[in-house]
């Protein structure tokens, strides 16, 4: 294994002597504290390109913003607990090289880490070894992020200071397995025994504390987006990605485990979706919402796994209402009307409730045709401030095989009921 050394002359390090004196090497050093000590001008220059590092001497590094970011932390941890480690990085069709090698100061351990780039045509890279660790929890502290160390059946030997600050209980002696959710157990357990690899778990144990960004989390949903999240909701359930790789603990098998936190990832990405499938004055799925829940139920029920009927509902005096009272009294209308609509369809297992244009609606519900004709007219007669019509449309009457074929037998069904006096509700006759 190759080493580097520390010259120091009383408190002043001569990095900067040393390594700029050698033409060609690109290279930084990082102290254990994960602090860019020194780098070259060429390795400023490389990484400026490659990564978007600015290399700031004094600054935590790397900045961890880019997922190439992580790939360098990751190899980073290696170098922490003694072993030499590279990732390549493409560039347009030339491979460069990062390695990390551990920085060992004589008598004091290890102290930092050195990086280094080359290209592809510099030589070969030096052997990858599994890094032999005794068992000294304190050197798990050089590792910038959470971290632990478990046998290969999953039980905590040693966690370092960031992961323990932000767990409920002491994690040694405890299993891995007992602290994920369980859907998880049969992914994990097949990477301890390999030592390596990712699995993505809940962990309730896990609290947003110190090491976690301590504000509000709206929870993650899956692609059901029959329920639309609240705007905030403090979430203990944090989603968490475990990175597995192997190492040697005190002469025996062990597995370092990294704990990459992404519940905000997850929540900003909820409300992304939200943004583009909600509409926000009235809290149901908006167009594009409805279109991709009717097209996924759609091919649900062509598979034969449920009832499905579309029921389009018009407010026949939208228009009368937004103009003898504005627009904000109309919307403030509608907004009552869609809670009565929701508090109606709650207890009918399957509906969802969008809003397809500024006066229409669609409710997808798993009921056959002459159902949802019922639930249509309890709605016509609970309606209070709006007069409404309705056109339904049942998939096993009709056969329908594509979402346009299905909303056009709604509404064909609705603009008889407009057509005949509105006030009524239509169900589509059997192709």
């Amino acid at each position: 294994m190759k080493y580097y050394y520390v010259f120091c002359i009383g408190n002043m390090t001569v990095w900067g002597g040393v390594l700029d004196s050698c033409p060609g090497l690109l290279c930084c050093v990082i102290n254990s504290k994960g602090k860019l000590l020194h780098a070259t001008n060429g390795y400023k220059a490389v990484a400026s390109r490659l990564f978007g590092h600015k290399c700031e001497e004094g600054r935590n590094y790397p900045p961890m913003i880019t997922e190439l970011d992580m790939g360098i932390h990751e190899a980073l941890t290696a170098a922490y607990l003694g072993d030499t480690n590279a990732i390549e990085i493409s560039e347009a069709g030339k491979i460069w090289e990062l390695t990390a090698s551990p920085l060992k100061i004589d008598g004091q351990g290890i102290a930092g880490v050195v990086l280094r780039i080359a290209s592809e045509n510099q030589g070969k890279s030096p052997a990858v070894v599994t890094p032999v660790i005794q068992s000294n929890p304190e050197i798990l502290n050089a590792v910038p992020f959470r971290a632990g160390i478990v046998n290969t059946e999953g039980v905590f030997l040693a966690v370092n200071k960031f992961l323990a600050s932000c767990v409920r209980a002491d994690l040694v002696g405890r299993n891995i397995l007992e602290l994920v959710s369980p859907e998880v157990n049969s992914d994990l357990t097949h990477i301890l025994m390999k030592r390596s690899g990712s699995a993505e778990c809940t962990m309730p144990d896990i609290l947003a504390g110190e090491n976690f960004y301590p504000f509000d989390i709206a929870p993650y949903r899956d692609e059901e987006l029959s329920e639309i999240p609240p705007d905030t909701e403090i979430d203990t359930q944090r989603r968490v990605i475990l990175h597995a790789s192997p190492l040697e603990w005190n002469g025996s098998q062990a597995v370092m485990l990294t704990f990459e936190d992404v519940t905000d990832f997850m929540r900003n990405h909820d409300q992304l979706r939200r943004l583009l499938t909600v509409d926000t004055s009235v809290g149901v799925l908006n167009r594009r919402g409805t279109e991709h829940m009717i097209r996924r139920r759609l091919n649900d029920a062509i598979e034969g796994r449920e009832h499905l009927s579309l029921i389009v509902i018009r407010v026949d005096n939208f228009r009368i209402i937004h103009d003898a009272r504005g627009y904000m009294s109309a919307e403030r209308i509608i907004r009552g009307f869609v809670r009565m609509m929701q508090r109606l369809i709650r207890e009918r297992k399957g509906s969802v409730i969008g809003r397809w244009s500024d006066d229409e609606f669609m409710i997808l519900a798993g009921c056959t045709g002459a159902a949802a004709v019922v639930m249509a007219n309890e709605i016509r007669g609970k309606s209070k401030d709006v007069v409404i019509s309705a056109g339904a449309a049942d998939i096993a009457d009709g056969g329908y095989m594509s979402v346009s074929e299905f909303v056009d037998a709604a509404y064909s069904a609705l603009n008889e009921a407009v057509e005949a006096g509105g006030n009524a509700t239509v169900l589509a006759r059997n192709s």
